[in-house]
């Protein structure tokens, strides 16, 4: 006997907003791309997610909250560094099993990321890039309940293009 196919349930799509002008917005945004409103919700951050018979309460994850400016930078310096020692790392091993033949190649080649790394660093100075932690909260999260995969990719879309602080999927 042939097995009827299960309808496919995709993640609901999650947008945190500021202020109820920013979720306006979005939901005429999502309206406009043919997603029907009935498809749509506006929740208040603050009201404490309630699990149904048909869904489990997901506990928040630490990577579920943005990253602040500061946690980013680190980031970014941690992977630099590691990069930058594994580097260093072949380089003093092609020294050693060159018998020093190499030596001034990785010794240019120290030079030059030196001096990458010191032009990167006045540029992203003089960008400003170096901001400050996010302090504002969201008031409001719009979801979205998609009916397939195009309208989950159309309202990620819609929702990273306006003013949303956060889109996740669950």
């Amino acid at each position: 006997m042939p097995e009827t196919p299960q309808p496919t349930h995709y993640p609901r799509v999650h947008a945190s907003f500021r202020t109820q002008a920013e979720a306006d917005e979005a939901l005429s945004y999502l309206e406009g791309e043919a997603i029907p409103r009935a498809q749509l919700a506006v929740q208040h951050a603050d009201a404490q997610p309630r699990a149904t018979a048909r869904e489990e309460t997901v506990i928040p994850k630490e990577t579920d909250e943005p990253l602040r400016d500061d946690e980013e930078r680190n980031i970014r310096i941690l992977r630099t560094s590691t990069a930058g020692v594994a580097a260093a790392f072949a380089a003093a091993g092609a020294v050693v099993a060159t018998g020093g033949a190499a030596l001034p190649a990785v010794a240019a080649g120290v030079a030059a990321g030196a001096g990458a790394g010191a032009l990167s660093e006045g540029a992203a100075r003089s960008a400003g890039t170096q901001g400050e932690a996010q302090t504002d909260h969201a008031g409001l999260i719009v979801v979205v309940t998609p009916m397939n995969a195009d309208q989950s990719e159309r309202a990620k879309g819609i929702l990273r293009k306006v003013s949303a602080t956060r889109v996740w999927e669950e």
